[in-house]
């Protein structure tokens, strides 16, 4: 059986990830600070990955192979830039980046030595270009992307195949999880996707052999127009903040 370990598995993307990935018939382990909802995985292991010590003890107890890794914890810090505290934004560059950096660490080299093997992080379209008031979210896609890409050079030659998913907003309560900072939360408008969607899109993207993948018509019509119309789409969210 593949054995998928799945990192942020307790609500949300995560969530719906790894019931996909169970309905496939992989053996899932959750990483989590809480315990994920009934039918997620097949074992739980307590993990804060904001915390080197507690993601070592994690891995300690996990199964010795990893054939999949996916990583889809995050902490949402949004709002005007110079409103969030200093150690807000550490907290959530410790989640977002290095949280992936550590468990990467712990389970690569293994896939590595195996010659097999498939990452896929969980980013977001801020990833990808600059989205007004996600400064330190953003700052953290966009490195979580160029830590994988670079990666991906690195291991071509052994096997190991490391990916990335963006999707836009998806409605499941992340954004609203902690306050927006000197400012209340804006409107936001995603493709209507839903969790389970993504998870489909997840699974053929770990399966596939496309690198990454943008999800949902309205993500990939923005990273088109920045392509084609550089500056069109800055253009509208100025035109929105008047």
């Amino acid at each position: 059986m593949t054995e998928a370990l799945v990192v942020g598995a307790s609500s949300g993307l995560g969530a719906a990830i790894a019931r996909a990935l169970l309905a496939k018939g992989y053996h899932v382990t959750a990483f989590s600070r809480t315990p994920p909802p009934p039918g997620t995985s097949h074992e739980h292991i307590e993990c804060d990955v904001a915390s080197t010590a507690a993601v070592h003890r994690a891995l300690a107890q996990a199964p010795r192979v990893v054939d999949c890794l996916v990583y889809a914890a995050g902490e949402p810090v949004m709002g005007r830039t110079l409103a969030i505290p200093e150690d807000v934004a550490h907290s959530s560059l410790e989640v977002n980046f290095w949280g992936l950096d550590r468990v990467i660490r712990g389970v690569l080299p293994g896939m590595i030595e195996r010659r097999r093997g498939t990452i896929l992080a969980v980013l977001s379209l801020a990833a990808l270009r600059a989205i007004p008031y996600q400064s330190y979210y953003a700052s953290a896609k966009a490195a979580q992307a160029r830590l994988l890409q670079c990666l991906a050079h690195e291991v071509k030659s052994s096997g190991v195949q490391i990916k990335y998913i963006a999707p836009g907003y998806i409605d499941t309560g992340f954004l609203t999880r902690q306050p927006w900072y000197g400012m209340r939360a804006p409107e936001i408008r995603g493709s209507g996707l839903t969790p389970d969607d993504l998870a489909r899109r997840a699974i053929e993207l770990i399966e596939g052999s496309d690198a990454s993948r943008v999800v949902g018509w309205r993500e990939k019509a923005i990273c088109l127009a920045d392509r084609l119309i550089p500056g069109l789409y800055d253009r509208i969210l100025e035109s929105r903040e008047r």
